[in-house]
Order: C-alpha cells, then sequence, then structure tokens
C-alpha cells in the first residue's frame, strides 16, 4: 500500500505486498528513497501483532486462519476490518499485492478498491487454460485484475501468459523481474571437492518441478561417471520417488538428500558443486539458478516458460525437458569441467550480480507507483458495470454483488468506528520516520513517502 500525496516535494507512500518474502529484500531500497515500507501478512504460529526491522520496517502480522500450504481462508468479509484498520491507520493509498494462489492478496485487493485506493498486483506464476483449476484461477484473476490499476509480471513469458489469463491490456502491464542479494550468494572453490564433480539441485520436491525427469537422470549418469554426485536440497511429495532410485540403483554413497533448507544455508550448500540443475517443467522466473550462477555454478536448465530471459546463453545451458536432452546438456557441460574450459567462480559471480539488484527493482517498482498514483480509481457504479462486462453475465454479476455488499460492510465499519477516530500509526521509516532520526528534528521533517507493504498468505517458492 502507498500513500502519496502529489502537492508536497516529499510524497506519503504506502503499499501492501501479498505472498512473497522477497518483498522484504525490496523493502529497504524503498526505504532508503524515502518511503515508508509497512509488510502485511498473516501470522506464523506465536508471531502475531506488530514487530519492526531493518531500517523500520514494520510488519503486521494478522490474526487470520491458515487453511492449506500457508494460505488463509477467505470469505471476502472476514479480514476487512483488520485489513481497513491497517489501510486508515498507515494512511494508505496504494495497494500492491502479490501472487495468484493468495486469498488474503486478492482480499486486499478487493477491499482496498472499495476503500477507494489504488491498486497493483504482482503475478509470480504460469497458468494453463485447460484443466479445471487453471480455469477457475483465472476466473478469479479475472476478476480481481479488471479494475486493478496496473500488474507487474516477472518476465515477457509470465506477461504474455497474464495479459490471456485475466483478458488484460498489455499496456496496463510491465514486467519487473526479481532480484537476488548477491552478498548472501559469493563463490567459494574451497568447498568443492577436486576427486568428483558434483550436480547440485535445490527445489521443492514436487512434479511440477520435474523431479521425475530427475529421477531418470541419477542413475543414467551415475553409471557413465563413477565420480559424478548428487547434492539435493528440499522437500516435497516427490521425494520418495528419488530414495526409491537411490535404493535401486545402490547410489546412497553418491546421492544425498538434504531435506528442507532454511534460506541461510542455501549458499552452503551451492558452493560445494560445480554444476546447477535445475528440471522445471514450468517456471515464471527462476531465482534458483541466480543463485546458483552467483555462487559460481555452471547452469543446466530445462528451456520452458520465462528461464531463457534470466541468464545470458553462456551462462547458461539450456535443454528441452526431457531426460535425454538433460542428459546430453549435462554430458556437455562435465566434459567442460574435466577441460578446464569453464569461466571462473569469481568472474560468473562478477557478471550475475551486475544483472538483477533489488535497488534497479525499486527503482522500477517506483515508477509504476508513480504512474498510478495519478490514475483514476473506479466508483462504485463505474466498478459494478466493468465486473458485468469484463468478467462476463454469471461470474459478473455475483462478484458485483459481492461488490456492493462489501460496500455496505464498509459503511457499517465506518459508523461503528469513523475514519477520524482511528489513531494515525507512528511513522517507523520515510523522512517523517522517527528511526534515525534526532528527536528534535522529527517534527521539522516534510512529508515522508510511505510505502506499507501487507504480504499475504502464499508463498513465493509457489511461483518460482
Amino acid at each position: 500500500m502507498r500513500h502519496r500525496r502529489r502537492a508536497t516535494p516529499l510524497n506519503h507512500a504506502a503499499q501492501a505486498v501479498s505472498g512473497t518474502p522477497a518483498e522484504a529484500l525490496k523493502a529497504p531500497c524503498l526505504i532508503e528513497k524515502g518511503h515508508k515500507v509497512v509488510i502485511v501478512t498473516h501470522a506464523y504460529g506465536h508471531r502475531k501483532g506488530v514487530r519492526y526491522l531493518t531500517n523500520g520496517l514494520k510488519v503486521y502480522y494478522l490474526p487470520l486462519q491458515v487453511m492449506y500450504n500457508q494460505s488463509t481462508t477467505t470469505t471476502f468479509f472476514h479480514s476487512m476490518p483488520l485489513l481497513r484498520c491497517v489501510f486508515v491507520r498507515e494512511r494508505i493509498t496504494v495497494v500492491h499485492s502479490h501472487s495468484s494462489f493468495s486469498a488474503m492478496a486478492h482480499d486486499a485487493l478487493f477491499h482496498a478498491k472499495t476503500m477507494g485506493l489504488n491498486t497493483v498486483f504482482t503475478d509470480h506464476s504460469l497458468f494453463g487454460f485447460a484443466d479445471v483449476s487453471s480455469v477457475l484461477t483465472n476466473k478469479l484473476l479475472t476478476v480481481s485484475l479488471c479494475d486493478t490499476n496496473h500488474v507487474v509480471c516477472v518476465s515477457y513469458t509470465s506477461k504474455e501468459n497474464t495479459v490471456l489469463r485475466a483478458a488484460l491490456d498489455p499496456e496496463i502491464v510491465s514486467v519487473i523481474p526479481n532480484a537476488v542479494e548477491h552478498g548472501d550468494f559469493t563463490p567459494d572453490p574451497s568447498q568443492r571437492r577436486d576427486d568428483r564433480i558434483t550436480i547440485v539441485v535445490i527445489s521443492r520436491l514436487v512434479y511440477r518441478k520435474g523431479i521425475d525427469l530427475l529421477s531418470g537422470i541419477i542413475p543414467e549418469l551415475c553409471l557413465k561417471h563413477p565420480d559424478l554426485h548428487f547434492l539435493i536440497g528440499g522437500e516435497g511429495p516427490k521425494r520418495l520417488v528419488l530414495e526409491e532410485v537411490r535404493e535401486k540403483y545402490q547410489l546412497h554413497d553418491r546421492v544425498r538428500l538434504l531435506g528442507p533448507l532454511e534460506h541461510k544455508d542455501v549458499r552452503g550448500v551451492l558452493v560445494q558443486g560445480h554444476i546447477f540443475l535445475n528440471t522445471s517443467l514450468t517456471e515464471a522466473f527462476c531465482m534458483a539458478i541466480v543463485e546458483g550462477a552467483s555462487c559460481g555454478l555452471q547452469v543446466v536448465s530445462t528451456r520452458v516458460g520465462g528461464i531463457p530471459e534470466v541468464l545470458p546463453e553462456d551462462l547458461i545451458t539450456l535443454c528441452e525437458p526431457t531426460v535425454h536432452s538433460l542428459c546430453a546438456g549435462l554430458e556437455t557441460v562435465i566434459a567442460q569441467q574435466r577441460s578446464g574450459s569453464v569461466s571462473t567462480p569469481a568472474s560468473v559471480h562478477a557478471r550475475v550480480r551486475n544483472l538483477y539488484t533489488w535497488r534497479n527493482v525499486a527503482e522500477r517498482t517506483e515508477k509504476v507507483y508513480d504512474r498510478v498514483c495519478g490514475e483514476e480509481v473506479l466508483p462504485l457504479d463505474r466498478r459494478l458495470q466493468r465486473l458485468r462486462t469484463h468478467c462476463g453475465p454469471v461470474a459478473g454479476t455475483i462478484f458485483a454483488f459481492v461488490a456492493v455488499l462489501d460496500f455496505l460492510f464498509l459503511l457499517f465499519l465506518q459508523w461503528l468506528l469513523p475514519d477520524r477516530l482511528m489513531d494515525g500509526a507512528v511513522d517507523a521509516s520515510g523522512p517523517r520516520g522517527l528511526w534515525g532520526q534526532e528527536p528534535s528534528e522529527s517534527k521539522y521533517k516534510a512529508p515522508s513517502k510511505r510505502v506499507v507493504k501487507s504480504a499475504a498468505s502464499s508463498r513465493s517458492d509457489d511461483a518460482d
């Protein structure tokens, strides 16, 4: 959520971001640019209430019930009182939600429009058009985005997919890729074993990540290369498939299943490898291959989704999503490793660290906010007309009725507790923020940019 006053030199900004932990990395860059940033997400266990992070980044952990896979339940109305409290107290003007899978993201968009706030949505996923799950998700996305001010996608492939799924005007869709904190992913060749070649796989062990392909690659390459080892980090239902392969071919000493990894432990695994392998069947933007390349590994990946856009051709070997093609690509890179014809880890890291930075992402995102703040928020009558004409006679009518109910619920909440009686929150970040200021300076500061990020319940790795 982003709150802006156009008449002041330092404008207010507040942004609500849903469902991506990466936003916590972009937020400090926005704070450095003079914005106030607040993240809103659901409670995690006993972590509830308001927490303050680095540089005055404020995080609201709302007591919303988690239903499945860190996604909250939704009735469209149960989150309205809590979100309204945050929007009003933090003086929000732009709500930025993330992820098609996030119920809280869609709730935040819907309520923000009811309250007359500008909205931005970032989509991290690629969807099909044929199966029932995709049809339902695409219809929900159409409803959510039909009156959203702007949409951000992480790759051009993702943009094409989202425009088709939600029937959007391409002019309101921007492409802003993800980034990596390259200081956390630096190479360390001393951690590699010289007597072996190690292939690293870090992924959720699910069908969409191509684990069935991996189960075919492991025995074929291990048979050809006695010094080849696999390090596999991650957890999921397909772990059983890999365990069966390891047991069947007696590869216990050459295939290590590390289980779930904390983010802080990922770099320690990557630097042990020579090659990073990604077998995904669909990806909008794969941050894992950027992290692998940043640690100096040679990357081998399937040619799917937005992956061909991520790294330069000489830093990645692209293969078709088949066992034969991936084995051929790995054979080529293994031969290069043996001959010493690959780039040094330090040179690869030096190139990758300049490709994707959070400061660049923040600058591009800020331009989106500048554009959105000058746009009109549709009044209720025009919003109802847009829903009926854009979303079809059935879904459009249903959600137009829901929008009317949401508006009436907002009027009831405003009658119960008027906005003017709600205390404004203390600014921790931004030029008027109390953190990093001398007490005598705070009352002389100009109005600040405020960025409030409301992080919803769906995890970013659902998209990557």
